[in-house]
């Protein structure tokens, strides 16, 4: 997961324009590829992807020792992480922490305090927002609270917010395929009225 170099796009038909008086020029016009694939690149990859997501989450729904949980809890984030190293490439997606914070902490008193050198211990609540852009463009965001409860009050936060990051980014990963689901369904429904991969502005 590093930096890399963005895949030129074609903006060959791209048309822009703008009413009386603005000069276009005065403004840097840029994509945003937010819930969409930026090319067929994406596309392919995207669908690479899921196929191992799904190969590897067969085990959680046909296992009756697994809980009825949602796959963003029972997929391993390092196991997403491999996954996109291998279909996009060590350089081929990038993750961005859009903000990350504390939400709340109580101090919550242990049930049994003989099951425990330590009377009482702290819950944090923390949230994280995260961006993951694949080096096309196409990128999505996501968002996850996360709940540590630990006996020191600094070890909870750092716990809360290392999780809500974890789960922020797993979520986004798993989000591409809703992705390509509303992508593949406006293709069918002729969304695209000016080409899948650019866009045409008339103001």
């Amino acid at each position: 997961m590093s930096a890399y170099s963005m895949h030129n796009i074609e903006y060959t038909n791209t048309e822009f324009k703008t009413g009386p008086g603005i000069d276009l020029r005065e403004f840097n016009v840029c994509e945003d590829w937010n819930g969409r694939p930026a090319s067929n690149w994406s596309v392919q990859r995207i669908g690479r992807l899921q196929a191992k997501i799904e190969k590897y989450s067969y085990r959680f729904y046909h296992n009756s020792r697994y809980p009825k949980l949602d796959l963003v809890q029972l997929m391993p984030g390092h196991v997403l992480t491999q996954f996109a190293n291998e279909v996009f490439g060590y350089d081929g997606w990038k993750m961005e922490v859009l903000g990350l914070e504390a939400l709340e902490c109580n101090e919550v008193a242990t049930s049994d305090i003989n099951d425990s050198k330590y009377e009482t211990k702290f819950t944090v609540r923390s949230e994280a927002k995260i961006k993951l852009t694949l080096k096309d463009g196409t990128n999505t965001i996501q968002t996850s609270n996360r709940i540590a409860t630990t006996p020191f009050k600094g070890e909870s936060y750092s716990k809360s917010k290392k999780e809500a990051v974890t789960y922020a980014l797993k979520g986004a990963f798993l989000s591409f395929e809703k992705i390509i689901l509303q992508h593949e369904k406006k293709v069918e429904n002729n969304y695209y009225t000016d080409g899948l991969y650019a866009s045409r502005t008339d103001k």
